[in-house]
């Protein structure tokens, strides 16, 4: 855990901050995240933290290219301070709105995150709360193995 925190406070060092203009709850799978997203240049912005750690991503910091690698299994997603896109299994990903530190957090576009990783979305405006639900990737037809008990 110390050195997930350590791995985003880079992240706040490496890039020039950015005010946010409004603040947004985040679920994950139904789990409140305690950190906030934001809305800037009118799409929802999310904590890279927050977001992928309820996905059950872990970390790694590159400090000499400034790169992010979160992993889970066999997909890996890479982004790069500065840059306008991030690469999901090697495939690059430009949203409209590039990653940012924002607020001393580095925030994704939701729209983005969840096309890379098939996550539906949704939107409550009423308490301004995006939900994000990643499913199990199981489709009917499909068999589940369980170990003994």
């Amino acid at each position: 855990m110390k050195k997930l925190l350590f791995l985003f406070a880079l992240f706040a060092l490496t890039a020039a901050p950015v005010s946010a203009e409004e603040s947004v709850n985040i679920k994950v799978n139904g789990v409140l995240v305690s950190a906030k997203g934001t809305i800037t240049e009118g799409r929802t912005m999310v904590p890279v933290r927050g977001v992928f750690e309820q996905l059950g991503y872990t970390a790694e910091w590159n400090s000499e290219t400034k790169t992010a690698t979160l992993t889970k299994g066999s997909n890996t997603i890479e982004m790069t301070s500065g840059n306008t896109y991030f690469k999901y299994n090697g495939k690059e990903i430009t949203p409209d709105v590039p990653q940012q530190i924002i607020d001393g957090s580095f925030m994704l576009p939701l729209r983005a995150v969840s096309e890379a990783i098939n996550a539906d979305v949704d939107w409550d405006a009423e308490t301004k709360t995006a939900s994000i639900n990643l499913s199990t990737g199981l489709k009917i037809g499909d068999t589940l193995v369980l170990g003994s008990l």
